[in-house]
């Protein structure tokens, strides 16, 4: 018999205190108030879930073995040494082909372990001599024979595309551990995780084949680099010769795959069933940290946190039925490195849906989403904003067309509030299918996380693209699983709703912050979650891992929330990044930086203080078509978006920042920000952050920022000081 998991929410009650758990310093533990939890355990008809990420895939490929399971674009490239060029048309691989291709490679790798080419990495090179070579892979009879070492780590560099996936599903299949590289992560930083895990084989894109062999010296663990893309003959010549040199064996993913389909070194994954319990607990991948505050930290991610997180976004408000309503269509743009991205491909998997890969040019974006046509899109703020600017320019529009667009939005705003209804068969029709046309025209549900989204925005877009449209919390270190919103609860934009089924939340005092359990109407502090799908520790890193798990099991996030009177958890700021003021008060930037990132023409914003200064200044990076809105207001000139050397000179405008100021002064008074928290001088661009000041995740490296923009910020405090 089936079962009704997803109770129809009280929304006066998302979440709710447990009686007596409360303490001096912290409030009460908050539980979901609206899930079964046994969905946890079994699904709707009774049935028990996979245990395993690698059992999530094998059912997906028994469900659905002729459905598509990843699509991408076409490359055509004319001209050699061009920008690559994209047709219309896509190619799909099913889910068969990529099981069958998950195992051939993952035959392989174990292999090459048997044989020698994988030895303990704390040995030299020169004492575990390389058997094969490029193109003579033997077949080597009884050697294969018998057990294969198991645990160590394969490293990914690369960006999305279906050879990723394929190789983490092998990892996962075949007992090994998959650790990704930003696609964007500099020598350096590749150089540290290469040895930290360590990795003994790294699968690459061309791109990096070059990165790898000069940085072997200095990573003695590697043994093995495999190319993702097919090697010319040329450069395949010159890169085998030099890794050959370094005692480097260098292979092509695609013959790899070919030699594990050989009969004497196929073998076939799985676990036996007495296994089960003890490979739920194994370690499955390490997902690096971005690294804003040094190093970057492994954190170690087991069968069990991927896969109790990837069930618990299963249902709720993603209500899909493939037989009836087709395909369940992905846009993978974000980076399958950040656990974001992963876990959302994971839950697209147990729906037997089709992951969409974009061609990875921003600037291209739309234009893969109109033909991929998606049901399913995630995203960060610096997309939504720039979507809600774009809208909102149209709206501006003089003449009958902009009064239509913002008759429309005004309609359709006022249903939403009144009834939580999206849809208007009227409007929709005249004014808002264009609209969805942007993204494919069928897009079904849209979700933001990584950072706050400015309420306005949110509702704006939901209604929009008449779409569900949620907002989630989450970290690496939870599996980017720990709180989503209610779609249809026109009071939860803002919030990102109550804890996962498997999640417990409770705040911790901060008196140095002001933030107390007690405070009213809300109880505030440093949010503290536990469940499944936290992780168990850093690799290697006892020290850290000791200041963020407690021994009760509940992680301290950094993040500074309050939970309300109906469960719901709102982020206000974060624990880190507070500067004192040369008067004594302290600022916490990051929550100065999200109350102005409201103002959606601002893409990027960088608050900047220290103990010598009295104020605040900062940098902001502004969307090019407002900004030259701005600058055409102000100025009286006549600049379209394109004019970007003459907004950036505009921008310098006294009168120009002076509007700014403005606009900010009225954010901070709306948010009731203290004087000191205003921001007194503002520098604005439409130049984007240098990568360089930027993590992989893009989250800003603050000292490194600082440091970028010292003439900008000295300005900015000289002319403050001049002021009377």
């Amino acid at each position: 018999m089936s079962k009704q998991y997803i109770i129809d929410p009280d929304l006066s009650k998302q979440a709710v205190p447990v009686s007596g758990s409360q303490t001096a310093t912290t409030s009460a533990v908050f539980q979901n108030a609206t899930w079964d939890r046994d969905i946890l355990v079994h699904d709707p008809n009774g049935n028990l879930h996979p245990q395993t990420v690698a059992g999530i895939f094998e059912k997906a490929c028994d469900e659905n073995p002729n459905g598509a399971l990843f699509r991408k674009r076409v490359r055509v490239d004319a001209t050699p040494g061009a920008a690559p060029e994209y047709a219309q048309s896509t190619v799909d691989i099913t889910y068969a082909e990529g099981r069958a291709r998950r195992d051939r490679l993952g035959s392989a790798l174990l292999a090459l372990e048997r044989l020698g080419c994988l030895r303990d990495p704390a040995l030299p090179r020169d004492q575990s001599p390389q058997e094969l070579t490029f193109r003579n892979m033997p077949r080597w009879g009884d050697r294969l024979k018998g057990g294969a070492r198991r645990g160590w780590a394969v490293g990914i560099w690369s960006s999305n595309r279906a050879e990723w996936q394929i190789i983490d599903f092998a990892t996962h299949a075949y007992g090994l551990i998959g650790v990704s590289l930003y696609e964007t992560l500099g020598a350096d930083t590749a150089e540290y995780i290469t040895n930290h895990a360590p990795l003994s084989v790294i699968f690459a894109s061309r791109n990096h084949i070059v990165d790898l062999l000069t940085m072997a010296p200095k990573t003695p663990a590697l043994r093995v680099i495999v190319s993702m893309d097919p090697l010319g003959a040329a450069e395949l010549k010159v890169f085998a010769s030099w890794a050959e040199k370094l005692g480097l064996l260098l292979l092509d993913q695609a013959e790899l795959e070919a030699w594990g389909a050989q009969p004497d070194i196929f073998l076939a994954p799985g676990a036996a069933a007495d296994e089960v319990e003890i490979d739920k607990g194994r370690i499955l991948t390490l997902c690096y940290t971005s690294g804003t505050t040094g190093q970057p930290k492994g954190v170690i991610a087991t069968n069990v946190n991927l896969a109790t997180a990837s069930i618990a976004n299963l249902y709720g408000w993603l209500k899909w039925d493939r037989k009836k309503d087709g395909e369940f269509k992905y846009l993978s743009y974000l980076p399958l490195a950040h656990m974001y991205e992963r876990i959302m491909q994971l839950l697209v998997i147990e729906r037997c849906g089709v992951v969409c890969f974009t061609t990875g040019d921003p600037l291209r974006l739309v234009e893969d989403a109109q033909i991929m046509k998606p049901i399913f899109m995630p995203g960060v703020p610096r997309v939504w904003n720039r979507l809600y600017s774009a809208i909102k320019l149209q709206m501006a529009a003089p003449g009958v067309k902009g009064a239509l667009l913002r008759r429309a939005v005004a309609a359709k705003l006022a249903n939403w509030r009144a009834t939580g209804e999206v849809r208007s068969a009227f409007w929709d029709r005249l004014v808002f299918n264009k609209l969805r046309a942007l993204l494919g025209g069928e897009i079904r549900y849209l979700l933001t996380g990584s950072a706050p989204l400015a309420p306005e925005v949110h509702v704006f877009l939901k209604i929009c693209f008449a779409c569900d449209f949620a907002q989630g919390w989450g970290m690496t270190e939870n599996m980017a699983t720990g709180a989503v919103g209610v779609p249809w609860d026109t009071a939860s934009p803002g919030t990102c709703g109550p804890p996962q089924p498997m999640n417990e939340f409770k705040l911790r005092d901060i008196p140095e912050m002001n933030y107390f359990h007690t405070d009213k109407p809300n109880p505030r502090g440093e949010l503290l979650v536990r469940g499944t799908n936290v992780f168990p520790g850093y690799i290697h890193d006892e020290v850290n891992t000791d200041k963020t798990l407690d021994s009760d099991g509940f992680m301290y996030t950094g993040d500074v929330a309050e939970i309300d009177a109906q469960g719901r958890m709102k982020i206000i700021d974060r624990v880190k990044n507070v500067v004192k003021l040369s008067q004594g008060e302290y600022v916490p930037l990051e929550k100065l930086e999200g109350v102005y990132l409201t103002n959606p023409t601002f893409l990027s914003l960088f608050v900047h203080g220290d103990s010598f200064r009295s104020s605040v200044v900062a940098v902001v990076v502004m969307d090019p078509a407002p900004a030259s809105a701005l600058v055409n207001k102000v100025t009286g000139q006549h600049l379209g978006p394109t004019d970007v050397a003459k907004i950036e000179e505009g921008l310098q405008d006294p009168r120009v920042k002076a509007v700014l100021l403005d606009g900010m002064g009225k954010q901070a008074r709306k948010a009731k920000l203290n004087g000191f928290e205003f921001v007194r001088g503002v520098h604005a661009t439409v130049k984007p952050f240098d990568p360089e000041i930027l993590t992989p995740t893009l989250k800003l490296k603050r000292n490194a920022a600082a440091e970028y923009y010292k003439k900008e910020i000295d300005a900015l405090y000289a002319a403050i000081e001049e002021k009377p």
